[in-house]
């Protein structure tokens, strides 16, 4: 797994040209809106930032897990820490400009673990289409049982696209793209995706997005400005936000998008809500820090403090 294709400088433009529209557009937001900011984080409570860290970091582990048992299935068996400490390692490609440095660099640690390449390219392509599917369907299902009466069209279009990923990224469709491919290449030993190891994979996507829109849900709860409408609409809410940020192309890893489409459901000025809606990132980030230096501590590479001569 490369670089994005250099056929396609229009879109690394577009995606820098955004990134930097937004920017700017949060700094005059700030400045403008500070008092409508401050007002909305005044006496924001620790505990529930706490408690949304925890999940996050849940929502890691059960990232991890899906590879591991994605990889078992298609009998390329690493152990769930080797796969647990790929994900990690992999996570400062999370913040490099383009799409495929965090996937890529997964990859090629598990690659180097022992698994095979054919297998780790099926999970993550299982893991992209899933990952959408499952976050719109959850997504929907929650707003429909929340009461939401604003959401009937756009969860309709994004139904309509997650029900074409499912069939696309079912076993019916993966294995015989996986083998025709393989048969290109003079591979003749090719593993399958199972239906059962499918729904398996489907099963640990949906316990990771729910730790996901818990930990969104205790990050509202901290700040007691901001109403937010209750558990499951907020959920339902959070899902299809961040489906619409995956499908937005120019807008990197949502960016932008899942903030405002949050800040619309919310009670208040949107604009100071997004801005604060955009803080969970900065949360994710500190939920990235941790688990780095918790991988740092495990193996040892910590710089030690320097002892002063003579002691």
């Amino acid at each position: 797994m490369g670089s994005e294709p250099r056929s396609w400088p229009w879109k690394r433009l577009l995606r820098r040209a955004y990134g930097a529209a937004l920017v700017v557009a949060a700094v005059v937001v700030l400045a403008i809106r500070r008092d409508e900011v401050a007002a909305l984080v005044e006496g924001a409570r620790p505990a529930p930032l706490l408690a949304a860290l925890a999940l996050s970091i849940a929502s890691l582990a059960q990232s991890a897990w899906f590879w591991s048992r994605g990889l078992a299935d298609l009998r390329s068996s690493l152990p769930f820490a080797k796969v647990l400490e790929a994900t990690v390692a992999a996570i400062p490609g999370r913040y490099l400009p383009g799409s495929v440095w965090y996937a890529a660099g997964r990859v090629g640690a598990l690659r180097g673990a022992g698994a095979s390449t054919t297998a780790l390219a099926v999970v993550a392509v299982l893991e992209t289409l899933l990952s959408f599917v499952v976050a719109v369907a959850l997504g929907a299902g929650f707003l429909v049982a929340g009461g939401s009466g604003d959401s009937g069209l756009g969860v309709a279009a994004l139904g309509a696209v997650a029900v074409t990923l499912c069939l696309v990224s079912s076993p019916w469709v993966i294995n015989p793209v996986v083998r025709w491919i393989a048969a290109r290449r003079g591979v003749t030993q090719v593993p399958a995706v199972g239906w059962a190891g499918y729904a398996e994979l489907v099963g640990h996507l949906v316990l990771f997005w729910l730790a996901s829109a818990a930990a969104f849900w205790c990050y509202l709860a901290a700040f007691p400005e901001i109403d937010a409408p209750g558990l499951v609409r907020t959920a339902g809410t959070f899902l299809v936000a961040w489906a619409a940020g995956f499908v937005a192309v120019f807008a990197p890893q949502g960016a932008g998008v899942f903030e405002t489409a949050m800040a619309g459901l919310l009670e208040g000025p949107v604009a100071a809500l997004a801005l604060v809606i955009a803080g969970y990132r900065a949360l994710t980030a500190v939920r990235d820090a941790v688990a780095l230096v918790a991988l740092a501590v495990a193996r040892g590479t910590l710089p030690r403090a320097v002892e002063p001569p003579g002691s």
